[in-house]
């Protein structure tokens, strides 16, 4: 059923949206959503099911809400409850915030699987370290697109306005005074704004137990490296692939410096029978391949 609400001050923002025809928020009436996520933001909802929410809405392709999605309209919605229709500076920087969260956080995996892939003679716990390496950069990985979205998405509980004299909630502010989502909430949350499922879920939560168990109590005795190698490539590697095309091994290769370190992986690779869509030519550099079905 088509939506036939007066929604003459909202279809003024929404139109200003960028198309997208992607999600589960395709054909439904952005401007429903968009007043939604107002009334929400200013209540500062962050608990809210976001997806049959914009599901059970009624479709509209009326002119200027024409292909915008409901998703981004109901993100935008609520951060204008938040703050009006002026953007925080954390905001325009989201871009700029997701990039160096990207990079780090790709720096970090692949550090870690350094670390792990090598023998622990002359450098104990190499191989715990790479586990925590590991979970913790994927973790920023996952809020690293997420922030693609919305720099506040992120988050479980926001800065209050009290703690922002000036009213315009910046990205210190956010590191100071918000609590950002616990690793095992983050999957829930990144299929909520951007519609992607992690790969092995269940392989997903047994990693970030092995992590925690490191950090707080003792070193599990289990063969960390195969673990660590085989939660890189199964579901890291398969989102980053997703996500910006990219591999692992790229930032692997650019912290060895000219070792064998991706060889060494790659030899693993093969060990373990897990597939990954890029090889090293025999001049040593990465080149994507598709695997057959």
């Amino acid at each position: 059923m088509a939506c036939i609400k007066n929604h003459k001050q909202s279809d003024l923002v929404v139109k200003n949206l960028p198309i997208s025809q992607g999600g589960f928020g395709r054909h439904k009436c952005a401007s429903c959503a968009y007043e939604m996520g107002l009334i929400n933001g200013k209540k500062k909802i962050l608990n809210f099911d976001l997806e049959s929410f914009i599901s059970g809405l009624e479709e509209s392709q009326k002119v200027g809400r024409r292909h915008k999605s409901a998703l981004e309209a109901y993100t935008l919605g609520f951060f204008h409850g938040l703050s009006g229709v002026d953007n925080h500076s954390a905001i325009k920087d989201k871009l700029n915030m997701a990039s160096q969260m990207r990079d780090f956080g790709l720096t970090m995996i692949a550090r870690g699987l350094i670390n792990v892939i090598y023998a622990e003679i002359g450098a104990p716990y190499s191989h715990a370290m790479g586990v925590v390496s590991i979970a913790n950069g994927f973790e920023i990985l996952i809020k690293s697109k997420i922030v693609e979205e919305h720099p506040l998405l992120v988050f479980e509980q926001i800065p209050k306005e009290t703690k922002i004299p000036d009213g315009n909630i910046k990205f210190e502010d956010l590191i100071e005074h918000g609590k950002t989502i616990m690793y095992s909430e983050l999957p829930e949350r990144l299929w909520a704004t951007t519609g992607y499922k992690i790969k092995d879920l269940d392989l997903y939560n047994e990693f970030g137990k092995v992590r925690n168990k490191i950090i707080h109590f003792s070193i599990p005795k289990k063969s960390l490296p195969d673990f660590a190698i085989k939660f890189t490539f199964t579901v890291i590697e398969k989102a980053i692939n997703d996500w910006w095309d990219t591999t692992i091994l790229e930032y692997v290769q650019d912290l060895d410096f000219g070792g064998d370190a991706d060889i060494e992986v790659i030899e693993h690779l093969k060990r373990l029978k897990l597939k990954v869509n890029y090889v090293i030519d025999s001049t040593g550099n990465l080149e994507k391949v598709e695997h057959k079905a």
